[in-house]
């Protein structure tokens, strides 16, 4: 029975297990049948629940899409490192600001430690020495390197693995 168009509902979670309780609800939700290694099937077990979100730069809450806050209630009950606070009705709006996708080279600081994600030097670590927004372009000295070698490479070929102690 739905109670009209799906809202939001922020669910209160421990700091650090976001994204770990959103799997478990996604496991409550749908149920994959796999054969020989592919998904053959995708079915709904829950009908009401839209979305699970996993905001990274908001610690210690998911948001359900869902149609009633019973829902939401029924899918997170039991599930570990959920609190038992109901869940909080939330603004799309609200929710809507954090989607917003910065461009990569918005996220890279000097002195972060970087993964090349694609590319022939993909799987290198290094550490950001110059940042060219212009070019959109980062220069790494990889830290396993003999010798310093810095390299110039587009900022969306690289993933930040740990930011630097003194944020730019």
């Amino acid at each position: 029975m739905s109670t009209g168009s799906p809202r939001y509902f922020a669910v209160k979670v421990t700091v650090g297990q976001e994204k770990n309780v959103a799997k478990i609800i996604e496991s409550k939700v749908i149920r994959e049948i796999v054969e020989d290694g592919k998904t053959i099937k995708v079915e709904r077990m829950v009908e009401g629940i839209y979305s699970i979100i996993a905001l990274p730069n908001i610690k210690g809450y998911i948001f359900i899409e869902a149609d009633s806050r019973e829902k939401v209630s029924l899918i997170t009950q039991g599930v570990r490192h959920v609190k038992s606070r109901p869940a909080l009705l939330v603004k799309k709006e609200e929710i809507m600001q954090h989607l917003i996708e910065k461009p990569m080279i918005e996220m890279i600081s000097i002195g972060d430690t970087v993964e090349i994600i694609s590319g022939p030097l993909r799987g290198i670590y290094g550490k950001v020495l110059r940042i060219d927004k212009p070019k959109n372009e980062v220069t790494i000295e990889p830290t396993d390197a003999a010798f310093p070698l810095p390299i110039s490479i587009p900022a969306d070929q690289v993933r930040v693995t740990q930011q630097s102690e003194r944020r730019e």
